[in-house]
C-alpha cells in the first residue's frame, strides 16, 4: 500500500497533467487525506531523525563515555531501549502536530483554489478542490532539504546565514512548484481556461507567501540554538 501512494506521489510530482485528468474517484475523506498523512508522517520521521541527530545523540554520547568494561554489557540492552523509546515519543509527538497541521494547511488552500476559480467562472465543486490540493501536499517532500540543511549546520559545514538562505530557496521552489500544480488542479476542476486557473491559485499561493515571510522573520530566529 506504502508503494502505492509513493506511486501517486510521484505521478502528482512528475506528471501533474495527466494525474487531475484522471484524479482518483471516491470521498476526498478517504484516500486524499491518507495520501497527505502518510506525507506528513514521512517528513515527520525525517524530521524526528534531525532532532536525534542534532540534539540527544551528543547528549547520549558523554553518557556512553563515561561507561566502560563490564559495565558497557549491562547498560547497552537498556540504553538501546530507551534511545528508541525516546525516538519513537519525538516520531509520535511530531507526527502528529504535523498531520493536523498539513491536513488543515493543505485543505484550507483547496478552499481558497476554489473561491478563487468560483470568481474567474469555474463550475467545479469544492470537495474537487479539497482533494486536488490534499494530493497537492506531495510537493511537501521538497520540505526534506532544510532538515539536512539543519544537519549540516549543526556540524558547522553551514552557518545560520547559510541555513536560511537555503531555506528560504527550497521554500520559494516549494511554492512556485505548488503554484503550478494548483493552477492545473483549478483548470482541471473548475472547467476553466489556463490563464483563468492560474490567476485563481494566486489566491492560495499568496496565503503560501506570507506564511513563509512569517516563519522567515519569527520563527527560524528562535531555532537558531536548534540548528547550530
Amino acid at each position: 500500500m506504502f508503494k502505492r501512494y509513493l506511486e501517486t506521489a510521484a505521478m502528482v510530482l512528475i506528471r501533474p497533467i495527466l494525474f487531475y485528468t484522471k484524479m482518483p474517484a471516491g470521498d476526498w475523506k478517504e484516500e486524499p487525506v491518507t495520501f497527505c498523512s502518510i506525507i506528513s508522517w514521512i517528513l515527520a520521521f525525517v524530521l524526528s531523525i534531525v532532532i536525534f541527530i542534532n540534539q540527544l545523540l551528543p547528549v547520549g554520547v558523554t553518557l556512553w563515555v563515561q561507561v566502560a568494561g563490564w559495565k558497557l554489557v549491562i547498560v547497552s540492552p537498556v540504553m538501546a531501549v530507551l534511545t528508541f523509546m525516546f525516538f519513537v515519543i519525538i516520531y509520535s509527538i511530531i507526527g502528529g502536530a504535523l498531520m493536523a497541521g498539513m491536513l488543515a494547511l493543505f485543505s484550507a488552500l483547496g478552499c481558497l483554489l476554489y473561491f478563487g476559480g468560483k470568481i474567474m467562472g469555474g463550475k467545479g465543486e469544492l470537495i474537487l478542490s479539497i482533494k486536488a490540493l490534499l494530493y497537492g501536499s506531495a510537493v511537501a517532500l521538497v520540505m526534506i532539504f532544510p532538515m539536512i540543511f539543519m544537519i549540516l549546520s549543526k556540524r558547522g559545514i553551514l552557518d545560520f546565514t547559510n541555513f536560511k538562505i537555503g531555506y528560504n530557496i527550497v521554500y520559494s521552489f516549494f511554492v512556485l512548484y505548488l503554484y503550478g500544480i494548483m493552477a492545473i488542479a483549478a483548470r482541471k476542476t473548475q472547467g476553466i481556461e489556463r490563464w483563468k486557473a492560474f490567476a485563481a491559485a494566486l489566491l492560495p499561493a499568496a496565503v503560501l507567501v506570507i506564511l513563509g515571510i512569517f516563519v522567515s522573520i519569527f520563527v527560524l530566529p528562535r531555532m537558531q540554538n536548534w540548528v547550530v
